[in-house]
């Protein structure tokens, strides 16, 4: 399967879910759709660290997912650098996963789409950068790349090669308020082991076979090269979903 990129319309019908039930038909493939985030705008070295970011919402998962990736912001290969959005975003820098579903069928970022799309405060009712405002020019970008035609069941995900200098930190899911109405993410039982840089996930669990993984570097100490903390670009204020 070939690489592409898809329109910010597609795109942000597969992020934000839409109106139509997402029920699976019996046979249909699955798919993993992986948010890259490198935490370049807050020290965060550790599930500690990270957790702090998140308590700030005071139990909102949106606002939480809005704050995490405002510290951690996306990150896509150097290829797809130039299809990115313009929303905000770390620098592109190269790194690698494999996927591997119920049947031994191993992809990696070469078998994946492209997703180009970005997210703004209309679109999930918060005031992410705090202003007092909800407006269509803060926003960021949560472009991502989709595995698909999966065997239904467990899912095994490897961050095989993280940026230099960075690690696997932790994953977040989508909150269900932003996915399809009968979709549920959190019933594929996703979970990680961040020292071995592996996150597994069961299809069967949710009822339209997909998932999307929001996956977390953190720094390693001392950080070396790849991911350019200066040239975070950062118009706006919002989280990834």
């Amino acid at each position: 399967m070939g690489r592409r990129t898809l329109s910010l319309a597609a795109a942000g019908l597969l992020v934000l879910g839409s109106a139509v039930p997402a029920f699976a038909a019996e046979g249909d493939a699955g798919k993993v759709m992986i948010m890259k985030h490198a935490c370049t705008e807050e020290p965060v070295k550790d599930q500690a660290d990270f957790d702090a970011i998140v308590a700030k919402a005071e139990g909102d998962e949106i606002t939480a997912l809005a704050l995490t990736v405002l510290a951690c912001p996306t990150i896509v290969l150097t290829a797809d650098g130039d299809a990115q959005t313009d929303g905000v975003k770390n620098a592109p820098v190269d790194f690698e996963f494999t996927v591997t579903d119920s049947g031994g069928f191993k992809q990696t970022l070469a078998d994946a789409e492209f997703v180009s799309v970005k997210l703004c405060e209309t679109d999930i009712d918060r005031d992410a950068n705090g202003d007092g405002n909800k407006t269509d020019d803060v926003c960021l970008d949560i472009s991502h790349y989709m595995f698909s035609d999966l065997a239904i069941g467990e899912i095994t995900v490897v961050e095989t090669s993280p940026p230099n200098g960075w690690k696997f930190g932790t994953l977040l899911l989508t909150p269900k308020a932003l996915q399809a109405e009968g979709s549920d993410d959190a019933a594929t039982g996703a979970d990680f082991n961040a020292a071995s840089s592996k996150a597994t996930l069961d299809l069967s669990g949710d009822a339209d076979n997909d998932a999307m993984l929001h996956i977390y570097n953190f720094e390693k100490s001392p950080a070396t090269d790849t991911v350019d903390t200066s040239a975070t670009t950062s118009p706006a204020y919002l989280r990834a979903v």
